[in-house]
């Protein structure tokens, strides 16, 4: 069973080498018919070097002695093929593009034994054994055709270094694009997994809070179990509950002692520049507003690019704010995130122009739990506890927190923070 299974593998990776060569071969095939005579014989330039010499940089699982043979070779039989079904003998066409084929089989072997793969980030270099190994092997063709002159070494010797360095090129190219792929994808991993974890960071702030109601509710369990001594249904009871709580308490710290160590694993750097902070949360939030198919315009700005502390923390903060913000306000609106260096804190602002907070609800927003929102789907309230989180984040920072709102005129909140307890 297991020998059939191996035996199915490797028939499958091979099938698809078979595949992956196929269509290179077919792709050199083709751009080899775009060629131009330089001489009055058969002797000829083609652009299906170029693309071999593109297979040969940009793909490591290929290899490049093999790719050149198997292309020469479909070469060859695809040209004299065509000069056969143009009325040429077989023996003809044979002949004629025979000088072709051995060009190939010296270019794969030259292309083996100078190791110009191991060498192609060196630019100077790979261009020059590229042109060596396209001048030696069109030197031979030539040599064979007897189509030699000076001027005709000279040109061959140019057409090889243009072929190489179109080819080195167009590698580059492709190197830099597939960079930049990584790169935006990078990028988009990284501001995912710092919003995941600001997440994860303000919900550690209630499953520690849980903690101590849990350790409340345990003790006055175990206090009723003491305080009914003639009672003994009650005292085992009291007891069982003490016991169950005990353990769900277990169970709460082995969840936030494993959410610590798993944050821990990403706090290597102790700081990151606000101007990084702002970039991250531009992009979640701008992810957010395709979500919601809300033309919202917004903007940052900051008077220091000092580097904070608790960055994750601002992460919640800011992302919070604007969240809210951003349900607030419909198409056209705006929202501004602003930082100002004062003498010893630092001042944030997040201003929008939506719909505004009515007065008699101001005193409450920051209550946990307290929400004006409602899911439209299911008609269910949201958990409202955002802003609280907020709230909390502020205050753990040494800072304070105000928000100004009017209907129909928008929000600002307002907040301070120690730089002592901020900057790095």
């Amino acid at each position: 069973m297991f020998d059939r299974e191996v035996i199915r593998i490797k028939v499958r990776e091979f099938i698809y080498k078979i595949k992956r060569y196929g269509y290179l071969i077919l792709l050199v095939v083709f751009f080899a018919e775009i060629y131009f005579y330089p001489f009055e014989g058969n002797f000829k330039f083609s652009a299906g070097v170029i693309i071999l010499n593109l297979i040969i940089l940009a793909m490591d699982n290929i290899s490049e002695f093999w790719i050149v043979i198997l292309s020469g070779l479909a070469i060859f039989a695809v040209r004299a093929a065509v000069l056969f079904f143009k009325g040429t003998s077989f023996d003809m066409a044979l002949a004629v593009n025979l000088p072709s084929l051995v060009y190939y089989m010296i270019y794969a072997f030259l292309v083996k034994i100078s190791g110009i793969k191991k060498r192609k980030d060196c630019v100077f270099g790979v261009i020059i054994l590229l042109s060596f190994v396209d001048f030696s092997s069109n030197l031979f063709e030539a040599a064979i055709r007897n189509e030699i002159s000076p001027s005709g070494l000279k040109l061959i010797l140019l057409v090889g270094f243009l072929r190489s360095l179109l080819a080195y090129f167009i590698y580059e190219l492709y190197q830099r694009q597939k960079l930049f792929i990584l790169s935006s994808e990078h990028q988009k991993r990284y501001t995912q997994l710092n919003m995941l974890i600001s997440n994860i960071q303000a919900e550690m702030f209630y499953l520690k809070k849980s903690m101590k109601d849990i350790e409340n509710v345990m003790r006055k369990s175990y206090s009723l179990y003491e305080s009914h001594e003639l009672d003994n249904e009650l005292k085992e009871k009291a007891l069982d509950i003490a016991k169950d709580v005990h353990e769900i308490k277990k169970d709460y710290y082995r969840v936030i002692i494993g959410f610590e160590s798993f944050l821990k694993s990403f706090e290597n750097e102790d700081f990151m520049k606000l101007s990084d902070i702002f970039t991250i949360i531009k992009d979640n939030i701008q992810r957010y507003l395709k979500a919601t198919n809300k033309e919202i315009k917004i903007f940052f700005s900051h008077e220091s690019d000092f580097s904070v502390g608790p960055y994750y923390n601002m992460f919640t903060l800011l992302n919070n704010l604007l969240t809210n913000s951003i349900d607030a306000c419909k198409s056209g609106d705006t929202i501004a995130v602003v930082e100002k260096n004062l003498e010893e804190n630092v001042y944030f602002e997040v201003k929008d122009s939506g719909e505004g907070i009515e007065e008699d609800i101001l005193p409450y927003i920051f209550n946990p739990g307290f929400t004006t929102k409602y899911d439209e789907n299911t008609g269910s309230p949201h958990t409202g506890i955002g802003l609280s989180h907020v709230k909390n984040i502020v205050e753990e920072l040494g800072g304070s927190i105000e928000v100004d709102s009017k209907p129909g005129a928008g929000t600002k909140f307002k907040i301070l923070i120690p730089k002592k307890n901020l900057v790095r």
